[in-house]
């Protein structure tokens, strides 16, 4: 058996998120019904490194997935492409070492939200208009905080599933772009609606006189209930995946 390495991007907006649900259209499905075509019926199983959610992109999402075929990795890239639909692409596939797993061997990811300050029918599928436009300086400040290793139970959604809620945040800054800002996150692992709800505390936070003060007292808390509002999905976008260097653990 031979292990397979993809990288993948997608249009959100049309799936019902990665995985695969029964009667939903999801990335994972799509991908596994192309390549069970492509391997002349061998059904196999793609791992996404990051599992998004309905209406969240992807310009970086890494998969793999373990089929006895001889196909060189080429060839697969280029029947795939025959056979995907527009919003959903492979822009490489290449044999990777046999326990590679796209999820597991994962040592971080990064994430993008983009907020757009006017409506425009361009990147309204790609962006969020909060009601309100923040300072940029607050919203800085607000997220600053979050660089380090924290415990962000906080920020993980009510009633989802037991995760380790210690992350470790590389990197968690704004920049601009033509139409807003972009909130660029780097992380160990991220909880479930960690950056969305992330998002949401900033623009809250943001109003606040101090708005770095009032970040460190929401991660202190644990508390859900002291976080932001849940920034819709659109504006999310999983832009990389990092793994250690080919020979070293």
């Amino acid at each position: 058996m031979r292990t397979f390495k993809l990288l993948v991007a997608y249009d959100g907006t049309d799936f019902h998120g990665w995985q695969v649900q029964p009667g939903q259209r999801t990335v994972q499905g799509v991908l596994e019904e192309a390549l069970g075509k492509v391997l002349a019926g061998e059904a196999v199983d793609v791992h996404g490194a990051g599992r998004t959610d309905a209406g969240v992109h992807a310009r970086g999402q890494t998969a793999s997935f373990r089929s006895g075929t001889g196909l060189p990795p080429r060839a697969l890239r280029a029947e795939l492409a025959r056979l995907l639909p527009r919003d959903l692409i492979v822009r490489s596939v290449e044999e990777a070492a046999p326990e590679f797993h796209a999820r597991h061997s994962a040592r971080a990811r990064r994430y993008a939200y983009r907020l757009m300050w006017a409506d425009d029918p361009m990147h309204g599928r790609f962006a969020w208009k909060p009601r309100t436009v923040p300072d940029p300086e607050a919203l800085e400040r607000a997220t600053r905080p979050l660089e380090g290793e924290h415990d962000c139970s906080s920020l993980q959604a009510a009633g989802s599933s037991p995760a380790n809620p210690v992350c470790r945040v590389a990197r968690a800054r704004w920049r601009t772009w033509e139409w807003g800002m972009v909130l660029d996150v780097v992380a160990d692992h991220f909880l479930y609606h960690m950056v969305r709800n992330l998002v949401g505390t900033a623009l809250a936070a943001a109003r606040e006189t101090d708005p770095g003060a009032t970040m460190r007292r929401v991660l202190a808390a644990r508390d859900r209930k002291r976080a932001g509002v849940t920034a819709p999905p659109q504006g999310l976008c999983l832009e990389e995946v990092f793994y250690a260097p080919e020979g070293r653990a």
